[in-house]
């Protein structure tokens, strides 16, 4: 519900004041400016001078009450309101590039298991549907024994090695891993041809 409030009133607040630019250009939009919005639009909240208030309201107030009542009107489309989850919206997707092309077989042999995921943007652990932090470390020198390491997936690029996924519960959860190697499970020998 944070989230949400804080990306709908930023909507709310410059498509009300860059209304103007809209008119002169159609294809001008705030988000353009990216991350530059943030400070602006919290000193836009905390002073809420009146000159700049969307014209629909008739006080930062009733903007802030509205924006909060949409929200919820929203999230209760899908149920109760204390039932919602923020892993409803952050569900790992994690499809191998070749999926598409094997359709059942893919997402069944070659996919991760989509799972409810903490984390978003701007955040130390950085996840989302679409997109995320695809390999962690943690190593401070001198220290390597209490290094972290944490990669989606597996070390095998064969989806038929039981490597394949054998990373990826930890990933998810956010386990801490040594980064450091353990004792040796398998060993791959390379001989010359006719031995």
């Amino acid at each position: 519900m944070v989230r949400s409030f804080r990306l709908f009133l930023a909507r709310d607040v410059f498509d009300a004041l860059t209304a103007p630019c809209r008119e002169a250009d159609p294809n001008f939009s705030y988000a353009d400016a990216g991350h530059q919005s943030e400070g602006p639009l919290w000193q836009l909240v905390t002073r809420q001078p009146l000159h700049l208030l969307d014209p629909r309201y008739e006080s930062w107030n009733d903007q802030l009450l509205a924006v909060a009542d949409k929200i919820v009107s929203l999230l209760s489309e899908q149920g109760a309101l204390r039932d919602r989850t923020w892993g409803e919206r952050n569900t790992s997707s994690i499809r191998h590039p070749l999926s598409p092309a094997l359709p059942g077989l893919g997402s069944w042999l070659l996919d991760m298991p989509s799972q409810p995921l903490p984390g978003d943007e701007n955040m130390p652990r950085v996840q989302d549907p679409t997109y995320g932090s695809t390999l962690r470390m943690v190593i401070s020198p001198g220290h390597e024994s209490e290094a972290l390491f944490h990669m989606p997936g597996g070390q095998s690029g064969n989806p038929l090695s039981p490597h394949y996924m054998d990373s990826h519960p930890a990933w998810a959860r956010g386990d801490a891993t040594p980064f450091l190697p353990g004792q040796p499970v398998h060993q791959l020998r390379l001989l010359p041809r006719g031995r």
